[in-house]
């Protein structure tokens, strides 16, 4: 059976990912993620240089076009309607596996609200997730897809952007989504395998996906972008990270043994259970990769 725990790498309960406490390359020692939800969290790190990583959304190895068609390699017409996603404890990787935590923060260098990053589809300015890290040589970057528990129980009518409710992220009794994807699908054109599939019970392309965790456990995914990443004394150094919907969508749509999923109240859509799937599947997936 899959682990309910989910997560690239073999994530822990608690989402940390097994990381080590102590910095690395430069780091400073004994370096942590804040285990609270505070709206101005305590830094990590007081110097270092600023790490960009610029999301790019792709499917079929292009880039997805935002509300507007594109081809999947199915042969169906996807149309992206609504991509957002969480970000928190960010790490880099060392050369020895060991996670080095480091800030999230903006663009002005101060650390983010709550220590979070929101992906929002609709706003360009936040496809940048920034990092202050330690100068040294790394083997990628790691982080939790979502909220970290701490954020993850706390109530959105008191708390302020990315966690109020005007992220559309909450979900009522069971935390935030970590991941809220909808759009339309067009079965392929006659000829290119649609015809044989009326009900699409082959399709390849869900129309939603929401993932998300519960109030008990701490069910955020941690995953790997693997690359090599050299970061300076300071200033900054960027690269582009691609987030690739192919991924998304094959463990969306696999069949993964779903026992002991806890729904949140209410009619379970499809949406939730093709959520659960990709979040359990995503050990055996490449969700975020280094772009060329």
């Amino acid at each position: 059976m899959a682990s309910g725990t989910g997560g690239a790498g073999g994530s822990q309960p608690d989402g940390s990912g097994g990381a080590s406490s102590t910095g690395g390359a430069g780091g400073q020692a004994e370096a942590t993620w804040p285990t609270g939800c505070e709206e101005q969290p305590a830094s990590i790190r007081t110097e270092g240089a600023i790490v960009e990583l610029a999301f790019e959304l792709v499917l079929g190895g292009a880039p997805l076009l935002f509300g507007e068609p594109n081809v999947a390699p199915d042969g169906s017409t996807v149309t992206p309607l609504n991509v957002r996603f969480y970000a928190s404890h960010a790490a880099l990787i060392g050369a020895d596996g060991d996670l080095v935590p480091v800030d999230i923060v903006g663009p002005d260098g101060a650390a983010t609200p709550y220590g979070v990053h929101f992906y929002n589809a609709e706003e360009p300015g936040s496809a940048t997730l920034r990092l202050r890290a330690p100068a040294g040589s790394y083997e990628g970057v790691s982080f939790v897809w979502g909220l970290h528990q701490a954020c993850n129980v706390s109530r959105p009518e008191t708390t302020v952007a990315p966690l109020s409710e005007a992220s559309q992220m909450t979900w009522p009794h069971t935390g935030y989504l970590f991941l809220r994807y909808e759009g339309s699908v067009a079965p392929p054109a006659e000829g290119e395998g649609g015809s044989d599939d009326p009900d699409g019970e082959t399709a390849t392309v869900p129309p939603a996906v929401h993932m998300g965790g519960n109030l008990v456990m701490d069910l955020a995914p941690r995953v790997e972008v693997r690359g090599a990443l050299s970061v300076p004394a300071s200033g900054s150094t960027g690269k582009a990270v691609r987030v690739v919907l192919d991924e998304v969508f094959a463990g969306a749509t696999a069949d993964v043994d779903l026992t002991g999923f806890v729904a949140p109240p209410g009619p379970v859509g499809d949406e939730l259970l093709a959520g659960e799937r990709l979040r359990r599947g995503l050990p055996d997936l490449t969700v975020f990769a280094f772009g060329p």
